[in-house]
């Protein structure tokens, strides 16, 4: 028997309708996440700074696959950013995805949103996030509103601003008793020295004063902190880890990926401090290179003690080759000095001068060690 043209359009549209049917289960079984970020940043200007962009595209790219994202802020509309590196595969990818990007042009307002629409909330960071989020009324009462409902509460970096002044149901500080990381006083004082005077308190002393127990690992190094439902990351570095620890909590599978470069390269220097060794040569795709001289080179500028100063000196040393910055290398070239190593420090100095012919600090060091 031969199907008619009316039969076969009929078939079809069963089908679509199918599909549709399907797919919009889909959609409304996958959990809702909302991300909130600051609305105190102004764009091009220094002493407003807004959402720290890394945290916003990883949290983007690592869970838009499996949950339906959402948001939203203070004011509502355009979330300004600070500035970020483009050229990262993360930022990269999401730059050129339209709805993230018009999502940063037009956030929810915070006063628009309810607890029990969500089954997770992420607070992400950005210097901005100190300015607004700890005293916005709204949003304590969003995050007081989700601990009621044992909903997931997630921040990562400057983002634990929002839960200091967050109280439970009997007038206790959310806090109290809970072990928390966020971005540390030794962090601020190393990368943001120009905010010290602005902000209106410090993370992890607003942590402590609510009763925190307060976590951190070294400066630069990620750090995930789980109590219960609560999860909060320390830096950007973070935030891959976290968002796995969100999607655990939501019964989700966590991405199979390779590790972003910057992400690796924060994996190898732990690795090295615990003892581990790291395997060489690095690969420069897969290893942010300029990330591992930048840890280098700050945790050489405040060691304190001979120990801290030899692991700078040697990460430093695992990039040397490929990392050739006149100041990077100079600043290695006087640590090797300081450590007794003399013979580097003095080839580390003609490097510099290789590039830099009047370099007054390589050449008075060569006149030291006459070299």
């Amino acid at each position: 028997m031969k199907s008619t043209p009316c039969r076969n359009r009929l078939w079809l549209l069963a089908v679509i309708s199918l599909f549709g049917a399907v797919q919009a289960e889909e959609l409304v079984q996958k959990p809702k996440v909302l991300l909130v970020a600051s609305s105190y940043g102004v764009a091009d200007d220094p002493k407003k700074p807004g959402l720290e962009f890394d945290e916003y595209a990883m949290a983007y790219q690592l869970l838009s696959p499996q949950v339906q994202l959402e948001l939203a802020s203070p004011k509502g509309g355009k979330v300004e950013v600070g500035k970020y590196n483009k050229s990262k595969v993360y930022n990269t990818a999401v730059q050129a995805d339209p709805t993230a990007m018009q999502w940063l042009a037009g956030s929810k307002k915070i006063t628009e949103v309810k607890a029990e629409d969500y089954q997770a909330v992420l607070v992400l960071g950005g210097k901005g996030a100190m300015f607004d989020l700890a005293d916005h009324l709204p949003l304590q009462q969003l995050l007081a509103d989700m601990a009621v409902q044992q909903k997931v509460i997630a921040a990562v970096c400057h983002g634990p601003a929002a839960l200091i002044h967050v109280k439970n149901k009997d007038g206790s500080l959310l806090l109290q008793g809970k072990k928390v990381a966020g971005f540390s006083n030794q962090e601020e004082s190393m990368f943001a020295k120009e905010m010290l005077p602005l902000y209106p308190f410090l993370l992890q002393d607003g942590l402590t004063k609510a009763g925190a127990l307060y976590q951190q690992a070294g400066p630069m190094l990620p750090l995930t902190v789980q109590d219960g439902k609560l999860i909060t990351g320390q830096n950007p570095y973070s935030t891959p880890a976290l968002i796995d620890a969100i999607l655990t909590q939501l019964a989700l599978k966590t991405a199979q990926r390779q590790s972003y470069p910057d992400e690796r390269a924060v994996s190898l220097i732990q690795q090295f401090l615990a003892g581990q060794p790291v395997p060489q040569p690095l690969d420069e795709k897969r290893v942010d290179i300029p990330l591992m001289a930048a840890w280098g080179y700050y945790a050489l500028q405040f060691a304190t003690a001979e120990p801290e100063r030899q692991q700078a000196v040697q990460v430093m040393e695992m990039v040397s080759g490929r990392f050739t910055d006149p100041q990077f290398l100079m600043a290695l070239a006087q640590g090797q000095l300081q450590l007794g190593n003399t013979t580097r420090a003095v080839e580390l100095a003609k490097a510099v001068l290789k590039q830099q012919p009047d370099s007054k600090a390589a050449e008075e060091l060569l006149i030291k060690t006459k070299g």
